[in-house]
């Protein structure tokens, strides 16, 4: 027997259709968009169909609750039943159950102003930990219940980047503490305060720690084989990342209308219209190379494009999702594996690096976005020309303790 919880979106068709299609997921297990004007979600479990509401994070996160229960054994009639039928329990007082936290979050969720990025992680982070967890009720969590849900998501958790998993898990706690916050329970033991007796669940000691990797940027022999094997419409793509040091989200929204041609600059500024606002609602400008103007603006030309259209699209003319496929595409070209290498992000790492090599620290940290100068230190690759001078000073000190020694 199938044991399995499929997710389908209902579409609205000319003449009153309105046929359900599945929702297919990537191979990071996230929704991929349905094509078309989706009026609804729904669950199918045992044959039938549940209605999940017109939220999409909102029916993966139901379609993986029912998957799980499944999972664990539970029939699908029964899966079925209790989905279609929620027991309603009887509220205790002074107390609140884990599961009616969670749905009351989530639901507080998708009214608040945030990206849907945003939301997406936040509700991940605590399904998760419902799922790992065993307790009832908020106030029954302790440590044990913690450790269970960082060992859960060791053995769950795709992993991406080789070597990052630390920062994820650390990431996913931080999200939980925020939601744990909200009903007076404290995640994280602070400063000093670590006895038993102190208020939080987790000691210093408990939390993953991330390996701090030294930045990296693209070498200049990297960059030339990349733009070497790319097509027109390619290098557009390559060229505006490597001079912009924009995030993969502010290319997805960005638009020509977002440039002012004469002036050689490009702005990244909210998108209402697609529900898309900058990281920390802040908006910048960035002055471009003469030359990466005039290409986009020639990109423009050549494509017939409006100010209001994507400047890289996906092939419906909305935002691209998936643009780090592009390059990838070049880099297979090439003979260069990128892949799990976060190698849209380090064209922006090479990007900030010259602009603190030529301007400083506090101009890289404004062309970037950040708003801690400390996060841009920590962000930036050493510069490999400045290495090729210590390993250069380094033979000669060796040289001459060598002519020393032999005398």
């Amino acid at each position: 027997m199938i044991r399995r919880v499929r997710l389908y979106a209902r579409l609205r068709q000319p003449e009153n259709k309105y046929p359900r299609v599945p929702v297919e997921f990537d191979r990071n297990g996230r929704p991929v968009a349905v094509k078309g004007d989706v009026t609804n979600y729904y669950i199918r479990i045992a044959g039938k169909f549940i209605d999940a509401g017109a939220d999409l994070a909102y029916a993966v996160s139901r379609m993986q609750t029912e998957q799980a229960r499944l999972a664990d054994g539970v029939p699908r009639q029964e899966v079925f039943q209790s989905a279609s039928h929620p027991v309603v329990r009887d509220k205790v007082p002074g107390r609140v159950r884990l599961s009616d936290a969670v749905a009351e979050y989530k639901a507080e969720l998708r009214t608040l102003d945030k990206s849907k990025a945003t939301k997406m992680v936040y509700v991940n982070a605590i399904d998760s930990f419902a799922k790992s967890c065993r307790k009832e009720f908020l106030d029954e969590l302790d440590r044990k219940d913690i450790l269970t849900y960082i060992d859960w998501m060791r053995e769950n958790l795709p992993v991406r980047v080789p070597g990052a998993q630390s920062q994820t898990l650390r990431n996913r706690l931080t999200y939980l503490g925020t939601f744990l916050g909200k009903h007076g329970v404290q995640l994280k033991k602070s400063g000093q305060r670590q006895a038993k007796t102190d208020p939080g669940l987790l000691f210093r000691t408990d939390i993953p720690k991330n390996m701090k990797k030294k930045p990296k940027k693209y070498e200049q022999s990297t960059i030339e084989t990349l733009l070497t094997n790319a097509d027109e419409d390619q290098k557009d793509y390559l060229e505006f990342l490597l001079w912009s040091g924009f995030r993969d989200e502010e290319v997805q929204f960005l638009q020509y209308s977002d440039f002012h041609f004469r002036n050689s600059t490009v702005m990244v500024q909210a998108k209402p219209h697609f529900g898309w606002k900058p990281k920390d609602q802040e908006e910048r400008e960035i002055t471009l190379p003469t030359a990466v103007t005039k290409r986009i603006k020639a990109r423009m030309d050549r494509r017939k494009a409006t100010n209001s259209d994507l400047l890289f699209p996906n092939q419906y003319g909305r935002p691209d999702n998936h643009l780090i496929y592009r390059l990838h595409a070049v880099a297979k070209k090439a003979g260069l594996n990128l892949r799990g290498k976060r190698a849209g992000h380090m064209f922006r790492k090479t990007a900030g690096s010259r602009v603190a090599k030529l301007e400083g620290l506090p101009a890289a940290m404004e062309y970037l976005g950040h708003s801690n100068i400390a996060t841009t230190a920590l962000y930036l690759a050493a510069d490999t020309s400045s290495l090729k001078k210590k390993l250069k000073s380094v033979d000669e000190i060796y040289e001459k303790h060598q002519l020393v020694a032999d005398q």
